[in-house]
């Protein structure tokens, strides 16, 4: 059975997006522990945060090496599991983690593609003949993973610029956080549209969940803002994430997802309703 594969995306900024797939990933695993699933945490944005996040040094791996074919994915794949340094176990959630090589690995994936094209049509031959088109470059070099994990989620950075198709062709469906305010809610619309939109052109890409990050009730922005969200997306819009210190400190505490730090807290409570609904397939698609 093949890995189902979700980006968790925004082009807005600040809206929680590592923090998601970091706890996303982590809670999958936990669910999936007694049967032997696995799951693997992509990182695509150069900052690198997601490894950090859950307190692990990549050591030198990097996606950029994956994707440019300079190294295997086994090799730049690491264990989150940290019980051995009296850490929080995680024996089935791995990492391939990202750095500032990915910047560089695209003007590369770039150059390769455009000069194979060329050498392709100097030599008479189909220019797509011995080249990997940039929509499918996830598909040829994380494709195997597939066969390996249950789950693939993959943290995106604020711009996919030319990866874009390709994450979205890659992926079975999107997971966007959104902080509630006025900016961040009214750029999901114009995020949305966007995947929207590469679904139209032929790309198996979906919407799974909306998830309201940085919730306080107490505000009434905040509450007039989840009902436009609920209003425009439905029952694809899963329980907001409080705005709580519990969330920013996990990381800090020893590289920890607040799942782990404040299991009782109210935050793990909503990120797990968003586990449980990826995991037992709840919820719409859009």
């Amino acid at each position: 059975m093949e890995a189902k594969v979700f980006t968790v995306e925004n082009r807005k900024g600040g809206v929680a997006k590592t923090t998601t797939a970091v706890t996303l990933a982590c809670g999958l695993a936990q669910r999936l522990h007694e049967s032997g699933g696995r799951v693997l945490l992509v990182d695509l944005d150069p900052q690198g945060d997601a490894a950090r996040a859950l307190g692990l040094s990549p050591d030198g791996r990097c996606l950029s090496y994956v994707l440019t074919g300079e190294s295997s994915l086994r090799d730049n794949v690491l264990s989150a599991d940290r019980s051995a340094d009296g850490g929080p176990s995680r024996p089935n959630l791995f990492v391939l983690p990202a750095s500032d090589n990915l910047r560089s690995a695209k003007e590369t994936l770039l150059s390769q593609l455009t000069v194979n094209m060329v050498m392709a049509q100097i030599r008479g031959r189909d220019a797509n003949g011995d080249v990997v088109p940039m929509v499918e470059i996830l598909d040829e070099r994380l494709g195997p993973a597939r066969q390996v994990f249950d789950y693939i989620i993959l943290d995106c950075p604020p711009t996919l610029d030319m990866l874009q198709e390709a994450v979205h062709q890659f992926a079975d469906a999107a997971i966007v956080p959104v902080k509630a305010d006025f900016h961040s809610t009214s750029a999901a619309g114009r995020h949305t549209r966007n995947i929207l939109d590469d679904q139209a052109s032929g790309i198996k890409i979906a919407i799974k969940a909306i998830v309201p990050t940085f919730v306080d009730y107490r505000l009434r922005l905040t509450r007039s803002m989840l009902q436009q969200l609920a209003k425009t997306y439905g029952n694809l819009v899963t329980m907001p994430i409080p705005n709580t210190v519990r969330v920013a400190e996990a990381p800090a505490s020893g590289g920890q997802t607040v799942l782990e730090y404040s299991p009782e807290s109210p935050a793990s409570t909503a990120y797990w309703h968003l586990v449980d609904t990826i995991y037992n397939g709840a919820g719409g698609e859009a």
